[in-house]
């Protein structure tokens, strides 16, 4: 079988029997059609070859849209190939088809005696040797062409000559009159190639790259990618070759060798040289990807394809990468077509694997390939219209807003902002903060100086602020200007109250709380909530603002998560898993601020430790950088808790990185305090001073967030043995503690003040506690232990749970090489008095 021409065999010995009878003075005429791209070129290229060696005059052409309207210019192709292999027979009759060959290049009208004249050169030269005439992508040739062909085929029947065309499926109607006056003929033949079958990609690649590396792909997978289309199986295996360095000649040789080096592996042994080189192919071969990985060479053979296949064919699939979609309605309403030939059209493009059933594409780089070739104007003129027609349909609205951000249009339209802004907060609802930010982003650049300006904008600032709550504080000025004016809804306006909050503006956020709640007949739960919020972030707030009845953060998270007039003592179990888990994506503060406050108050989120990892692996979650950031922080809290300082450190180095210290706000104390926290309790010096080298906003000083953050800086100060310091900030956390009523043990566990006084902190100077090699959890736990505590009774007194003090206490055996408690030193014994009366101290 010639190469590249894999299951081709029944069409190649088709051919070549025809021409035996065609050399014995029987004449016919072939048309090979297939889809393009599928080996028509091929397969007439093999045969001119083969028939050369039989002794054949061959002449070729190749019609060619460009010249379409150009007379006789095939005539002219055939004419002056068969001149120069006629020379060879008969210099005469060469010279006749060279006069022919003038006169087609003239162009002008056909008569009959060019008719004649053309016939009876080509029966002529048949006379001396069997003529092979080859015409490739007739379906495109000159309409006089056509009528010269024509009139020859009629009249080979008795002569040594063979016709073979070759056309794309899809032309049969630009072809119905040829094909009335010689498909009816009876030595007319009609032979249809299809694509390749999965063995036949795998045969290809063999030839491409030997049978070992073919036998190593995903043939099925590289079939799925190019439906068959053996030039598009050809482009990936080109890919493929120039990913690799050094790429090896046609016949998969080396390119160079150290013959000394060849000689001293082998001796000269003539096997074992032919052994390495086979080694050399297959290492050549094996850079072959199981599954393809598209490149230039295949959307450079793709697009060729498409507009080889024609105008309507690159139209359909145009409008097919642009609406993403196959059906045929759809694509007919974008292209003002009709859609019967839309659907005709699709089915051809799918026979050529250019398409999938139902699916559109085969591979993302195809599509990307057609959008690319679109000139910009059509592509955004096909954008907005396809937009129009979809938003039509009732389509949903994030699908029509794709269409409208690609079409970068400058028509305004009311619909196209609506839409916009509808995507938008369907986007903020799935949890998709950036493709929200670029919904909206897009509909207020079309409704500004409209009277929805101050709207959209308020809406942009909002998806902004859950990407990057620093670049959505550039655009609060004019937004706390129109939500005191009221050109802007009590929703959009509680937005702004909340980002003027997390920036720590407290007064201007009073302000535009006051003239919202001031507008609105009654004050609404979600504004008597924000009240609650303002004085929770900001305690010091003037008495008027506060409630009557100062509420804890548990006490605010359940009257935000249950019914109105809910003034329940603290958020239970069932509450916090609602507000965890129920929490809108766009809801800065739920997720935020009232949830670390939680923290601060009770260290932990009862019946929760784990939501965090649950949270972080939703896209939701992942998707929206201030609640990853947020989750991380939380999450980070939890491990420390649980002693697990390194992956305390992770996570929490892991929230200050997704978001910048800008963009944290008045919140960035929660994960400092535990970054450096966990650091203090790993020993990891660098890392507590990269978390002390982090900016704190000067509006952080008078939130609860303050309070983790002088917490961590006490421990912190106790480790390197400067209790006085430790004792400083220790002493203002409980000073500022106590004037906001806030006495959870959480970040801030006032208990260790007394064992800072001892010199017994969590990381103390060496020799001033027992057993430093021990953290500040584990000399617990272990103290605990020494004196004669089940396993049980240390987590009840420690609020931790039993696994933890099981993992502590193996740290503990471990360090100090024992195997059971009796075996714990004297001294972690006495130290479980302090231990007992530091837990005792924090239950007051």
């Amino acid at each position: 079988m010639p190469r590249n021409l894999q299951e081709r065999n029944g069409e190649v010995q088709q051919l070549h029997q025809l021409y035996r009878a065609c050399a014995a003075g029987s004449g016919a005429v072939v048309l090979a059609d297939g889809p393009v791209g599928c080996g028509k070129t091929a397969l007439l290229r093999s045969l001119a070859e083969w028939a050369a060696g039989q002794g054949a005059l061959c002449a070729s052409a190749t019609a060619s849209p460009a010249e379409r309207h150009d007379r006789l210019g095939l005539i002219e192709q055939l004419m002056t190939a068969l001149r120069t292999a006629a020379r060879s027979v008969d210099v005469r009759a060469a010279d006749n088809c060279a006069v022919i060959a003038a006169a087609a290049a003239a162009g002008g009208h056909v008569s009959r005696v060019l008719l004649r004249r053309f016939a009876q050169a080509v029966t002529g030269l048949a006379e001396r040797a069997p003529v092979l005439l080859l015409v490739d992508d007739v379906h495109v040739a000159d309409e006089d062409s056509l009528a010269c062909l024509r009139y020859l085929m009629r009249r080979i029947d008795s002569a040594a000559v063979l016709v073979v065309l070759t056309e794309c499926v899809g032309h049969e109607r630009a072809l119905v009159c040829s094909h009335a006056e010689t498909l009816y003929l009876p030595y007319s033949h009609r032979i249809r190639l299809a694509p390749l079958s999965v063995a036949g990609v795998r045969g290809r690649l063999a030839d491409r790259r030997g049978a070992r590396a073919a036998d190593r792909v995903d043939a099925a997978a590289w079939h799925r990618a190019t439906g068959g289309n053996p030039l598009l199986v050809e482009a990936l295996a080109d890919d493929a070759r120039d990913d690799r360095t050094g790429t090896p000649p046609a016949d998969g040789a080396p390119n160079r060798v150290d013959a000394t080096v060849w000689h001293l592996a082998t001796g000269g042994n003539p096997l074992l040289v032919e052994a390495l080189a086979d080694g050399a192919r297959d290492g050549h071969a094996g850079t072959l990807p199981i599954r393809p990985v598209p490149g230039p060479a295949f959307r450079h053979a793709y697009l060729r394809c498409l507009h080889r296949a024609g105008p309507a064919a690159l139209a359909v699939a145009r409008a097919t990468a642009v609406l993403a979609g196959t059906d045929p309605a759809l694509i007919a309403a974008l292209l003002d077509e009709d859609t019967a030939g839309v659907r005709r059209t699709a089915d051809d493009l799918r026979e050529a694997g250019l398409l999938a059933d139902g699916t559109g594409f085969r591979t993302e780089a195809a599509r990307s390939a057609v959008l690319e070739d679109l000139p910009a104007d059509e592509l955004a003129a096909l954008r907005g219209r396809a937009a129009e027609l979809l938003h039509r349909d009732g389509v949903p609205a994030r699908v029509v807003a794709e269409q409208l951000l690609a079409a970068r249009g400058s028509a305004r339209s009311r619909w196209q902002s609506d839409v916009l802004r509808a995507a938008g907060h369907e986007a903020m609802a799935a949890g998709d903060a950036g493709p929200a930010v670029d919904y909206l982003r897009r509909a207020a650049e079309l409704t500004a100086g409209t009277p929805c300006e101050d709207e959209a904008a308020a809406a942009l600032a909002e998806a902004e602020w859950l990407v990057d709550p620093a670049a959505a504080a550039r655009r609060l000025p004019p937004l706390v200007r129109a939500a005191r004016t009221g050109r802007v809804t009590s929703e959009q306006a509680r937005a702004v109250v909340e980002q003027l909050l997390w920036n720590g503006q407290f007064a201007q956020a009073e302000t535009v709380l006051r003239s919202v709640t001031d507008r609105t007949h009654g004050t609404p739960a979600e504004l008597a909530v924000l009240c609650d919020w303002l004085w929770l972030v900001h305690p010091d707030l003037d008495a008027r603002t506060r409630p009557r009845a100062a509420r804890t953060p548990s006490a605010l998270l359940a009257r935000a998560a249950g019914p109105a007039g809910d003034d329940g003592d603290g958020a239970d179990d069932r509450t916090t898993g609602q507000m965890l888990c129920g929490t809108r994506f766009d809801g800065p503060l739920p997720a935020t601020l009232l949830l670390l406050a939680c923290l601060l108050e009770d260290g932990r989120l009862t019946g929760a430790d784990r939501w965090p990892e649950h949270l972080l692996a939703e896209p939701g979650h992942r998707h929206v950088p201030v609640r990853r950031a947020l989750l991380q922080t939380v999450a980070a809290a939890t491990a420390l808790r649980r002693g697990q300082a390194d992956e305390a450190g992770r996570l929490a180095r892991a929230g200050l990185f997704t978001l910048t210290a800008d963009a944290w706000g008045i919140a960035i104390g929660a994960p400092l305090a535990t970054a450096l926290l966990a650091a203090t309790e790993a020993g990891d010096t660098a890392a507590a001073r990269a978390a002390l080298d982090v900016p704190v906003p000067g509006a952080m000083s008078g939130t609860p967030f303050a309070l983790p953050y002088r917490y961590a800086l006490g421990r912190f100060e106790a480790a390197r043995g400067r209790t006085s310091e430790a004792l400083r900030h220790f002493e203002r956390c409980r000073e500022l503690a106590v004037r906001w009523g806030l006495h959870g043990s959480g970040f801030v566990d006032w208990r260790q003040r007394g064992a800072v006084r001892l010199g017994r902190g969590p990381r103390p100077a060496a020799g001033s506690a027992p057993l430093p090699e021990l953290t500040e959890s584990e000399r617990r736990v272990g103290a605990l232990a020494a004196a004669g505590r089940t396993n049980r009774e240390i987590a009840d007194l420690l609020g931790i749970t039993v696994s933890t003090v099981e993992q502590h206490l193996t740290k503990v055996y471990r360090k100090l090489k024992v195997r059971r408690r009796a075996d714990l030193p004297e001294p972690l014994a006495h130290f479980s008095g302090e231990v007992l009366h530091m837990v005792e101290e924090s239950r007051v």
